[in-house]
């Protein structure tokens, strides 16, 4: 199996512990004729970096037919599913800032993928998603699963208990 990676580090660590032999790092500011090269043949791309750097990559991962998970509110995003664009992405940059934070959202993309390829789990297709954060008030990390808003349908973004 072949996976790229937005962002490396843990995430492309985590990956080779499974077995992963073909594990590739999306290196920033690639072209899109590039991008599409190196994403041939993969069978899963996971997302890194902001919204704004994912965006591209999900479009070209859509357009070959491969799925991508998202960071760092966690789901995937399938090639005839609901697009990348579709979603309005709550904004998410206290996730990322710690480290352990950021550890925590790249093992769950990992959960992710060994539930797509498995068959094992109940997935998390766009519009449903993970979102993980620190509460302020007791310092306890919250995992909170939520359905996503769509841009096209604001008012179809109720939180899913």
């Amino acid at each position: 199996m072949k996976a790229c990676v937005m962002g490396g580090g843990e995430i492309t660590e985590l990956l080779r512990c499974y077995k992963l032999k073909d594990v590739y790092e999306i290196p920033a500011g690639l072209e899109l004729r590039e991008l599409k090269q190196l994403l041939k043949g993969t069978d899963v791309v996971i997302g890194g970096y902001g919204y704004g750097e994912q965006r591209e990559v999900a479009g070209a991962a859509s357009e070959l037919g491969i799925p991508f998970i998202t960071y760092p509110v966690i789901t995937t995003i399938l090639p005839d599913g609901i697009s990348f664009d579709a979603i309005e992405f709550p904004d998410s940059q206290t996730q990322t800032t710690s480290p352990l934070l950021n550890m925590i959202a790249r093992s769950l993309q990992l959960v992710e993928m060994l539930r797509l390829f498995s068959g094992v789990g109940e997935l998390l297709f766009a519009p449903k998603a993970l979102v993980l954060y620190l509460d302020v008030g007791s310092q306890d990390l919250r995992l909170k699963s939520v359905e996503l808003r769509l841009k096209d349908n604001k008012d179809d973004g109720d939180d899913v208990a």
